[in-house]
Order: structure tokens, then sequence, then C-alpha cells
């Protein structure tokens, strides 16, 4: 049966795809163009357990089960029902279909829905007790092809199970991974002024330390038969034996004692004690005893922290320890409009979303080398 599972889609948050793609090219595979933030790449059920547990900037992983044209209603049910549900599905399976539609003539979509989970339950003999494990599909439809996906994620990747408290405005854990990528950090000095509950300082330990960002969390894939629980154990190990016992230079401040306190109990969660450290600290005072690395954070831009006047002092601060760093590599995601002008023109710049909030993730690289 593992034969039939050998398409994958990626999902990735807009803004982030290139970044997704890059991940999956150095893991070996070879994927495709994305199409509305859902990226092809051939793989077996083994590459899809190891792409949940290692992957930092993607959304969640599916198991493509049918491509084809829809046109019709019919045309899904058909598609849909002939699939060989029996062989992999359990009886007391629990069935949730998500629906999306995109440039095509089918974009009702309860509809959609309803005629899909209707067309597996007929495949599967009738009425489902859906006790048991749940299964969720997603029917995509876009420029009138249909792809039936089986979600293997379960929960969103970016919840990697460490992050137990909330902070004001969160940033993501994969968008904190993603900002990491794009600056070119791969390990070493790394300080972040505005490190609130402590996201980006533990994503940069994660990856310094070379360790799976989903080690520590449990995926929908776990409670499928057809995957196997021996595979998925070899792979935690193999994961597990890769990480590194590197101390990397790791530091976040905030001047919130209590977003200190939050973010040094993440780092314990997510097994990196010793691997960053927090302190309470204004970013009128970032320097470092280095002559390179990276400073890479997320200030608040006014839209749920901070006003006016206290922004701008915010800014210019940081433009004043941008300057005090000139061998380092700055990485700044805001949705404040005066950032360039008062930081300077960016090397590089970049749409992002951080919660739903179209932001810009600014990148300064040094223009000197530093010896």
């Amino acid at each position: 049966m593992s034969e039939f599972f050998e398409n994958l889609y990626i999902a990735a948050a807009s803004g982030l795809e290139a970044v997704v793609k890059r991940e999956l090219v150095n893991a070996g595979f070879e994927p495709g163009g994305a199409v509305y933030g859902k990226i092809p790449v051939n793989g077996n059920l083994r590459d899809a357990a190891y792409l949940n547990l290692s992957l930092r900037t993607a959304n969640r992983v599916y198991l493509c089960l049918a491509k084809g044209e829809a046109n019709s209603f019919d045309d899904v049910y058909e598609q849909v029902k002939k699939l060989p549900f029996k062989d992999f599905l359990p009886r007391d399976a629990r069935i949730t279909v998500n629906a999306s539609s995109h440039k095509s003539k089918l974009y009702a979509l309860s509809a959609l829905q309803r005629v899909t989970k209707r067309a597996i339950c007929d495949a599967m003999g009738g009425s489902l007790s859906e006790t048991g494990a749940t299964y969720s599909f997603t029917l995509d439809i876009s420029d009138d092809v249909m792809h039936l996906l089986l979600d293997t994620s379960g929960e969103a990747l970016h919840k990697r199970g460490y992050r137990k408290l909330v902070g004001a405005a969160p940033l993501s854990e994969t968008t904190a991974a993603a900002m990491l990528l794009l600056t070119g950090y791969k390990g070493g000095v790394l300080a972040d002024p505005f490190a609130g509950s402590g996201t980006i300082p533990i994503e940069a330990a994660l990856l310094a330390t070379n360790t799976a960002p989903g080690l520590k969390r449990s995926f929908a894939f776990e409670n499928f038969p057809f995957f196997g629980s021996d595979t998925t154990r070899l792979l935690r190990e193999e994961l597990s034996h890769e990480i590194s016992s590197v101390r990397p230079d790791i530091a976040g401040y905030d001047i919130d004692p209590s977003a200190v306190s939050m973010a040094n109990a993440h780092l314990k969660a997510a097994g990196l004690s010793g691997k960053v450290h927090f302190q309470v600290r204004p970013v009128s005072e970032l320097n470092s005893r280095f002559r390179s690395g990276h400073v890479v954070t997320n200030p608040p831009y006014g839209k749920r922290l901070g006003t006016g006047d206290e922004l701008k002092k915010l800014y210019l601060e940081l433009k004043e320890a941008k300057g005090r760093l000139p061998g380092f590599t700055f990485g700044i995601i805001s949705a404040y409009p005066a950032v360039e002008r008062l930081l300077g023109k960016a090397d590089r710049r970049r749409k992002l979303y951080n919660a739903e909030l179209e932001t810009t993730f600014y990148s300064y690289f040094p223009k000197l080398k530093i010896r």
C-alpha cells in the first residue's frame, strides 16, 4: 500500500515559499513550483514523517491522494470515491474535510466539503462511527484542477511544543526561523534586543545545534497505522543523534522582566538550557564583544505595541546600535513605515506576514569585511 503514497505537498505561508523550497532542496528533494502556497514534491511516507520533524519554515505536510480535472461536483465525487480508502482508513476514522478554491468553476466551499466527505464514506461502505483517530482532508481546487490532500501534521508546524506561555504580539516560530535563514544565520553569534518570549533566539539555538524543530511534539501521522511506528521511532533517534553539543553565543534582551522569565521557561521546555542567555536590557545598551554576527529582531511597530514618539525613539536607538556593530548583519521585521527613513535603505526587503499582519522584513548586511 505504501506505493500509493508517493506525492507530497508542503504548505508555506505567503512570502515564505522560496525559503521552504530552499529547505527542501537542502534536504535532497526536488520541489516543484508553489501553487497558492503549496509546494509539490515526490516523497513517500518516511519522507513525510522526516519533513514534519525537520522543516523549520513550512506550515504543514500533506499526502496527495488524488489529482484531476474538476468541472462539476460529480467529477469531485467520482474521483474521490474510487480511491482505496478501505485499504488505509480504519472503520472508526473520524473524517474532517476542509476546502479551498482558486479561479475555478466550483467555489462553494461547504458544498465541496459535503461532496468529498460523502464520497469518502461511500468508498468505505457507508457511514462511519467516527470514534477513532482524526483524518483531516483538504479538497483544493485551483484552475479547475482538484487535489485531495491528507494532513499528516495535525497542529501547524510552527507549534514546536516549547512555547507554553503567550506574550504580547508573538512571532510564529516558522517566521522566526525564516528570518534567520534569510539573513544567512547558520550558527554562532546572534542577538535579539526585543526578544519578548524568546522565539527568535530559541529558533537560532535549534538551528545552530542542528536540532530538528519537531522533536518535542507529536503529529497526526503518528495515529495513522499505515505510517509504521518503527519508522517514526528510528527517524526520531537518527535526528536526535545529529544534534550538536556546540554552545552558540546567542543572547536575547528585553526591558520587561516578565518577558525574560517567560523566555527562559520556553528555553528550558525546548531542551536548550544554557544555549541562550536572556537578560533584562534596553536596546540602547545593545553591543557585543564580537566583531561580527547577526542581530535578528521583531521590534514594536505600533499595531499592537508602542506609539508615536516612543516608537521613533526605539528605532533611533536601534540605528545607534547598528552603528556600533558595523560587522553585524541586521534582520528586522516591522510594519512601522519609517524603518528605512530612520535606519537607512535596506539591502533587501521582503513582504512577510506576522499573525496575518502584513510586514516587511528588512535585511542590512555589513558594508565592510571585518578581519
